[in-house]
């Protein structure tokens, strides 16, 4: 499946600009990998560091990330069997802080994350040019298709590889 991000000035999604000049699917596809090659060798003192009060360390990055994965694959697979349904949000402050995100194992994270997301990308490559179009109603953001899913979570995850990347280059300095 082709989907080469388009996005009009007028897109309200910040994150999207992140994948202007990329192919989605694979910034969604290669994410995990890349996670996995920017934390190599980094202690767990190292993963746990905040790299300024009330920022998030690498290890809560990576917990972030998992969940999101976790309600990304609950919404792809609650619009194809339900179009039109309503999608509620979620504070993501509440999750980092209720789940323990400071203290995570974000290794076994990483797993997950993983295999949620190879599960998430094989269901989004099976999908026709119909399906694509299917959406539901987003508590937030009103009609949300499932093709602006895919731009939303791969500028998503470019937005945390940046801030991963910054983060490492500080310790490793």
């Amino acid at each position: 499946m082709k989907t080469k991000s388009v996005v009009k000035k007028s897109t309200p999604h910040r994150v999207m600009l992140y994948v202007i000049d990329k192919e989605p699917m694979e910034v969604l596809a290669s994410t995990p990998t890349t996670i996995g090659r920017a934390i190599r060798g980094l202690t767990d003192a190292q993963l746990h560091k905040s790299p300024h009060k009330g920022k998030w360390s690498i290890a809560e990055i990576i917990s972030h990330l998992t969940d999101g994965e976790i309600v990304f694959g609950y919404r792809l697979r609650k619009i194809l069997a339900e179009p039109g349904c309503k999608i509620d949000s979620y504070d993501q402050n509440k999750w980092a802080g209720n789940l323990h995100y400071a203290r995570t194992d974000c290794r076994s994270k990483l797993i997950l994350f993983s295999v949620m997301r190879k599960s998430n990308v094989e269901i989004l490559e099976s999908l026709s040019s119909k399906e694509l179009k299917r959406f539901g109603m987003h508590a937030e953001r009103g009609k949300e298709k499932i093709e602006t899913m895919i731009l939303l979570y791969a500028g998503h995850d470019m937005n945390h590889l940046k801030q991963i990347e910054a983060i490492r280059s500080h310790l490793i300095r």
